[in-house]
């Protein structure tokens, strides 16, 4: 059996952003899970996790890939 460290991935921020979510709005569970990936996450990690934005069945749930999104787009504006 393959061990995929992408999906591992996805469970860890779908876990993220269902812990994050209590009693805060959608928006503030978003910005929260976007800025615990941004402190805690490595490089490699966020680079994974941003590629999984391109999987037609990522398996983000709709928080989670909010956030990744926001992610992505701050990644990019480092970058620039």
């Amino acid at each position: 059996m393959s061990h995929d460290p992408g999906e591992t991935l996805v469970q860890m921020v779908n876990q993220i952003a269902t812990n994050l979510s209590g009693g805060r709005t959608e928006d503030e569970t978003v910005a929260g899970v976007c800025g615990h990936l941004e402190k805690f996450w490595a490089r490699a990690m966020k680079r994974r996790i941003i590629a999984r934005l391109d999987e037609p069945d990522s398996g983000l749930m709709p928080l989670a890939r909010q956030a990744v999104e926001r992610l992505a787009e701050r990644q990019a504006l480092q970058t620039d």
